[in-house]
């Protein structure tokens, strides 16, 4: 499969020529081409740098193979519209005190941007770019018995020979893209949303997304405002949360920043990473007005709350999901006005328990859907024959023509990566 603007795919997900994407930050380096170290890191984003930090303390003499051209890992590829964490502050960072002594982000939860900025922070305050290799795709690791050594090499033909191999490499860098009909017919703009050039203008143009996840809903967010029209193609609905994203002043962080080791250890002892937990009771020793009273409490405080705080039952009993279901469908379909969106994103017999799948966080997520320029295709009863030049045709026999198709289609994520 062969796509156009620059993202032709190859065979292990990694398009060619990612390094000479014009707006991402490329460094390059006149180092030599092998490389002897005692551990050898592969990854720099979140563990990556943190290792690199961790073993150099230890007296190690580490370096790091990394794929993109500046650190951040996912970060460093996510730059679609609307990305964003949806770890709510303090708690996506590093808990090392010399660096978020001097750091502070702007919102409750960071977007990409705000992200790389923090990732350029942790690099001056570890001084870690002095032993990271960027632009170095790893294609090889080989293990000498006899030498009880590794022989790491990539993609530009950089060695490097070390004892310890230390794989940061994460579960979401092998993009997926699904096999459609025709794909290789269609002369428009594609592209996936792990490879996204920032000044990418949709305004005013007919787009389609493929997928309905966590990427999806954050796209279609952001796209429903500049696109003429768009089309959201999924096979289930996202059961989305709050978000109740909001600023977070300096001053706030200031007075928080002695509490950060108790909440860091806190977190550490959660299921979760955030320093709160379930109920001690059954949701069925509470009246259906106090459960009712909570859920509020719950859904008004945003973030994730409506999953880590719920109750235990849930998880196990049928009986118990259905309630919390009940309670998301009548929060969730009071925001749309159209019947059929409604039914088909909040229908009143769960597509699925609520939380047994990611359930992403949204700001205005329903009311993008609902707007009259935006439709929604159930890819269960429509879904696409082929792709055609100009666009997409269903199997109820419409072709529909877009501009862009924008593949929010995921990742070869855990054995794929």
């Amino acid at each position: 499969m062969s796509l156009r603007n620059g993202e032709p795919v190859v065979p292990n997900g990694i398009p060619n020529g990612v390094n000479s994407v014009p707006t991402f930050a490329i460094n390059g380096d006149n180092s030599p081409a092998k490389v002897e170290c005692d551990v050898l890191i592969v990854g720099a984003g979140f563990s990556g740098m943190y290792g690199l930090h961790r073993l150099r303390k230890l007296e190690y003499n580490v370096k790091i193979f990394e794929m993109g051209g500046d650190f951040g890992g996912v970060w460093y590829w996510n730059r679609y519209p609307g990305a964003r964490v949806d770890s709510e502050w303090p708690y996506y960072q590093l808990s090392i005190p010399e660096v978020w002594k001097d750091f502070n982000f702007t919102q409750r939860f960071p977007d990409h941007t705000e992200i790389r900025t923090y990732f350029a922070h942790l690099d001056k305050v570890l001084d870690l770019r002095k032993d990271v290799y960027f632009k170095a795709h790893v294609n090889s690791c080989i293990w000498n018995e006899n030498e009880c050594c590794w022989t790491v090499t990539t993609e530009a033909g950089r060695t490097a020979v070390c004892k310890y191999l230390f794989l940061c490499t994460g579960l979401l860098h092998r993009r997926h893209y699904p096999d459609f009909p025709g794909f290789d017919r269609y002369k428009g703009v594609v592209r996936h949303s792990g490879f996204w050039p920032e000044d990418l203008d949709m305004t005013g143009k007919r787009v389609a997304v493929i997928g309905a996840g966590a990427t999806s809903v954050q796209i279609v967010q952001e796209v429903a405002k500049q696109a003429s029209h768009l089309s959201m193609l999924m096979r289930r609905p996202s059961l989305c949360l709050p978000m109740k994203n909001r600023p977070v002043s300096e001053v706030e962080q200031d007075c928080m920043k002695p509490y950060y080791h108790v909440l860091f250890k806190e977190g550490r002892k959660s299921a979760g990473g955030y320093p709160r937990g379930p109920p001690d009771c059954s949701i069925f020793d509470v009246s259906d007005a106090e459960r009712e009273e909570y859920y509020e409490h719950l859904w008004k405080a945003g973030s994730f709350g409506f999953g880590a705080s719920n109750y235990r039952d849930i998880m196990f009993d049928m009986k118990a999901n259905r309630l919390a279901y009940n309670f998301w469908a009548k929060k969730t379909r009071a925001r749309i006005s159209n019947p059929i969106k409604r039914d088909l994103m909040a229908p009143l017999e769960p597509p699925y328990p609520i939380l047994t799948k990611r359930c992403p966080l949204d700001d205005d997520y329903y009311e993008m859907l609902d707007q009259d320029h935006v439709d929604i295709v159930d890819l269960n009863i429509n879904p696409i024959k082929t792709f055609t030049e100009k666009g997409i045709m269903f199997r109820n026999g419409k072709e529909v023509e877009f501009d862009y198709v924008i593949l929010a289609t995921g990742f070869e994520s855990f054995t794929g990566s």
